[in-house]
This record gives C-alpha cells, structure tokens and sequence, in this order.
C-alpha cells in the first residue's frame, strides 16, 4: 500500500479496457506513480459491451506487473438485444429484469467476469425503472417498490452471485449503492436484505456541484453516507467511489475525496481511469492524500449525533447534510439507537410504524429526542399518539421569519438578531409553559418557537423547526446556527460559532477536524471552536513526515467560561478556541 490507512483504487471502464494498447497503459501508470500511486484497480469486463478475454488479461497481466492489485467490475447497462428491446424504454439502459434474453446476459457477464477474478463489484445501475408490459404483467398488484425489491433479490441471487461462484467458489461480490439512499427501494436497492448475501458493499461519495446537477446533494453527503453504509454492514463497507464529472473548481472534486477519506472508508475509489490521466484534477490528489493519511492515522472511530433513517424510506431527504453543512457532525443509522444520549429523527423515520412507541421508551428513560418539523407536522396525521409526548400542534400555516430572538444569558436573556431576507417555516404552535421554547422567530410583535421542548418521564422531547427550502438554512443568522448547533451537540460536547460551510468531524478519542468549503466567496473565515470541558489548548495533527514548526504549533484557549446547561445538573466549564480557515483547507486537532 502506498498510503497506511486506506487504499488508492482505480476504476477502469470496459471500454477502455478493450482499446487501451500496452504502451499507453504503462504511459498511464507512470503518470499515476508520480502523482498519485494507484494500489488497486477494479478491472471492468462489461458495461453494455464486452472487453476482450486477451485485454482484460493483458491489463491485468501490465497493473500487477507494477504492483498494483487487479479486481474486476461491471456496469449492468446493456444496448438494445433485438428489435423488441429497442421498444423497451428503461433510464440508462438499464436491464429489464423480466425480459429472459437479458437475464441470459447478465448471468454471461457475471460468469465471464468471475472466470478473471476473486472479486468484482458491481456499479451503481444495478437497478431496474422498467415499467415495460411484461413487468407490468409480472408485477401484478404489488406496488412498483415491493416488486423491485424482490426483483432485484432474486437477480442478485440467482444472476449474479449463484453463477459467479459456480465459475469461481472463491470469488467475492461486492454492490456498489449510488448517493441517491432515498429512492433505493424505488428502484430495486434492498440493502436492508442483500447486505445479508453480498460479500461488501461500497458507497456512491459523488456530491459534485449541486445547483449544477439534479441531484442536489449536499456536499457533507461524501462523508455521511460511508458512515451510514458503515452501520447497516460494519466493517464490510469497502470504500467511497466519486468522480470528476460537474465539478465547477478543482477544490469541489477534491472535497469528495476528503470527505469520503474522513469517514474511513477503506479504499478511496477514483472514477475513472481514462478520465483521469492527465487530468489537472488528479495532481493535487495525490498531494493531498499524503497529508490526510499522516491525519488519519491518529483519529479514533468516527462519532456523532445519532439521526435514524430506517431502510425503505424518505423524507426531509439529506437534511442531515444541509446541517452537516454548518457544523453538526452525524452518525446516521438504519437502526433506532436506544443507547445514545441524543438522537435526530427526520420525516423519514416515520416510516417505522412503531417509532412513537420506542420514542416514548426512550425519552421516558432519559434520552433527548429531537425531532424535525417534517416529522412532527407528519407525526400529528399519521400517529396522533404522539400527543403523549407534546401538546405542540399544526394547522398547516406559514411563518415568514426575519427576526429571530436568542437567548444570550440565562432563562429569559433575549436578544434579537434580523437575516437578510424572511425565511418560510411550517408554522408550529406549542401551549405556553406546557412547553418550553428555546429559539424563536416572527416579524415585529408575532413570533413562534423554532426550537421548542417537553418534558417526558427522565428525559426531553424536542421539536426543531427548519426552513421549508432546506438549502435556506445558509441564509439564517450565525446566532441563530449556533443555538442549532448546541441543541444538537450530542454527546461530543463541541461545536463551532462560524459562518455557513465549516463542518465538523469528531472521532472517540478527543480528536476532531474541519473543513471550509469553497462557496461564492475565497476570504478567509475567523471562528470559535467550543469545547464543553476544561482544556488548556488544542495541538494540531501534523500533515507533513516533516511539520512546519508555524502550522504545527499548538492554540491556547482564547478563554474558558462556566456553563449551567438546563440539560446539566452541574456547573462545567467551556473552553473556546479561535482560527482561522482558508475555505478548501482542512485542519484536525488533538485536545490537551
């Protein structure tokens, strides 16, 4: 390996594969040994055509010749098969999955590719949109999700996996799952049953430019989607795949590769080969990557607030990204964690026909639930127990926002901070001194609670309301994003006063990290770090074999000051910390 906390991998087309001649593979390899070392390729032998037996062996033969590991891959589109399929219309070429000539084909593919290889993963259209009449008839009355998630089942079994060890008993499989989390059920993705069959998973890390593309992923996605798939089969997600396409600067492609990097994820997947050689992008890459592995090696496991995202569902889809993006650290889950000390359920958390019912266990025994506005506006129509919790209601009413009170010191210290413009929030209203409100907003002599609580048995349930438009959370007051930031402060006891686009990174042994994205403006970015304990200074982890002395040198605490939290029921001390960021730049810290 040439880096000692993860692997640099390669993926390689099977087009590419099949015209690539030896002398511009080894031009290609020696392009990437001076920039950025390659440890592994993953080797493709289909995508809608086949590569050739004789070129699949002599890449293979040239990359393990120069000391790189050699697995396979393949992309499950496929081109029109006769004059029927040309009819068919599928997004992407995908495969029709009721259609047997095309399953006779994926079954070739996978034995083919299992006759070269130990292991190969599968690219993400593994999925089926096919709404042909034969998987109309097929289908019957089961919805389209129902259908495709036992399609998609059965093809894993029976296409892919049964004939691939049948060739070859040693080989594994692993199924690469695309950024899109929220419509896999929509599509086939079944994670929740084939992390049962599949010997590794691998996660899509692609966030490119969002206002560029139609996904509109936020950035934080690249690090919080490895850690969700690191839950639903710990230590068997492989890696995180991203690629250069629609990536406005050189520093929104390389922030995939720093986040993906940051999440611990085993291998760090560059797609794709030819795309990359004598890419401008792939010289800093390599640059980069030797500093991120001196930083790795002393973080500890990643942590962060709890936010439960049960398979099969949607809602207030990556919102947990959009807060990612000022701030918050995330551990999503498919799982409820009863255990944790604070969890966040989104909208899609409803989709669990039992939550108000481990809910109400869990705050009785002393959690702090927080709950979104999408959750409870959706919680008060689908399960009207959830009146046991709160008396908060909602009659579908707006509330335009552009003044904000914050609490600045004790119980009622208010102070009143103005955003720019007025911001739209679902209009919730909760019975004065029933429930407690910590964050309020309105226009002039009308205001209602944003961040607003209840008490429950030994613990709190807490309702926070969020702009209809999520990417406005960006146009909402520092002082505002701060008392966000401290309600969702978990168990890590850290967080930052900073402008919209630092986000935060905390592992479980006192280590943390930032990162500054690059947004509309480069200057640089003056912030606080608060840290709920007593330390005397945070020493940043070297990036360089040979640290400058200036860049290495540890920071004292700007001041400390005693808190009296309402969740606390002792005095403890704050420590607080100042710097300075460079948007593109990432710094970690250990405490001291």
């Amino acid at each position: 390996m040439n880096y000692k906390n993860f692997k640099t991998v390669m993926y390689c087309v099977a087009q590419w594969v099949d015209n690539v001649t030896e002398n511009q593979l080894k031009e290609d390899i020696a392009f990437f040994k001076k920039y950025c070392p390659v440890d592994k390729i993953y080797l493709e032998t289909f995508r809608g055509g086949w590569a050739r037996k004789e070129q699949v062996e002599m890449v293979k033969r040239i990359c393990e010749e120069n000391g790189i590991e050699v697995s396979g891959g393949i992309t499950t589109v496929t081109p029109n098969l006769d004059e029927e399929d040309s009819k068919r219309q599928r997004l992407f070429e995908t495969f029709c999955y009721s259609n047997k000539k095309m399953r006779d084909e994926l079954k070739k593919v996978s034995e083919y590719t299992a006759s070269f290889f130990d292991e190969y993963i599968i690219d993400d259209f593994f999925f089926t949109q096919c709404m042909c009449e034969d998987c109309q008839k097929e289908k019957g009355d089961k919805t389209w999700s129902q259908f495709r998630l036992e399609k998609m089942m059965d093809v894993s079994k029976n296409l892919i996996l049964g004939p691939a060890k049948k060739v070859n008993p040693n080989c594994k499989v692993i199924i690469k799952y695309p950024n899109w989390r929220e419509s896999y059920h929509e599509t086939g993705y079944n994670p929740k049953e084939q992390r049962k069959i599949f010997d590794a998973i691998y996660t899509g890390t692609e966030t490119r430019h969002g206002a560029q593309q139609d996904q509109h992923l936020p950035r934080y996605l690249s690090y919080s989607l490895p850690r969700y798939m690191e839950n639903v089969l710990p230590g068997k997600n492989g890696g995180g795949w991203f690629d250069p396409f629609e990536c406005d600067r050189i520093d929104t492609y390389l922030e995939q590769m720093y986040l993906t990097a940051f999440s611990k994820c085993k291998e760090i997947m560059f797609f794709c080969w030819p795309a990359l050689t004598n890419n401008k992008r792939i010289t800093p890459a390599g640059f980069q990557l030797k500093k991120i592995d001196n930083i790795l090696g002393k973080t500890g496991t990643p942590k962060g607030l709890s936010v439960y995202i049960p398979f099969d569902s949607y809602g207030e889809d990556h919102l947990e990204d959009f807060l990612g993006m000022i701030g918050i650290p995330f551990e999503p889950t498919p799982d409820f964690k009863e255990d944790e000390p604070a969890i966040l359920l989104l909208q899609s958390a409803l989709f669990d026909k039992d939550i108000v019912k481990k809910l109400k266990a869990y705050v009785n025994k002393g959690g702090k639930a927080i709950v979104t506005s999408g959750f409870m506006t959706g919680a008060l129509e689908k399960y009207p127990e959830i009146s046991e919790l709160t008396g908060i209601s909602y009659s579908g009413k707006i509330l335009d926002a552009d003044e904000f009170q914050v609490t600045v010191s004790g119980l009622y210290g208010r102070n009143y901070v103005k955003s720019a413009y007025p911001v739209s929030f679902p209009l919730l209203e909760h019975r004065n001194n029933a429930s407690w409100s910590i964050l309020n907003a309105g226009h002039g002599e009308y205001h209602e609670s944003l961040i607003m609580y209840d008490t429950y048995g030994k613990g709190k349930f807490e309702v926070l309301t969020l702009p209809f438009m999520p990417s406005r959370i960006k146009d909402l007051p520092q002082e505002v994003m701060n008392v966000i930031r401290q309600e969702l402060i978990g168990d890590q006891k850290i967080w930052i006063d900073a402008p919209y686009g630092v986000s935060l990174f905390t592992y479980d042994n006192k280590t943390f990290g930032l990162y500054c994205y690059t947004n509309d403006g480069c200057a640089p970015i003056d912030f606080d770090v608060h840290i709920q304990d007593d330390i005397n200074e945070i020493v940043p982890i070297p990036q360089d074999d040979k640290p400058n002395p200036w860049q290495s040198r540890p920071i004292p605490a700007k001041y400390k000051a005693d808190l009296y939290p309402s969740y606390m029921k002792r005095k403890e001390k704050e420590s607080v910390f100042h710097l300075r960021m460079i948007p593109g730049d990432f710094i970690f810290f250990e405490e001291k």
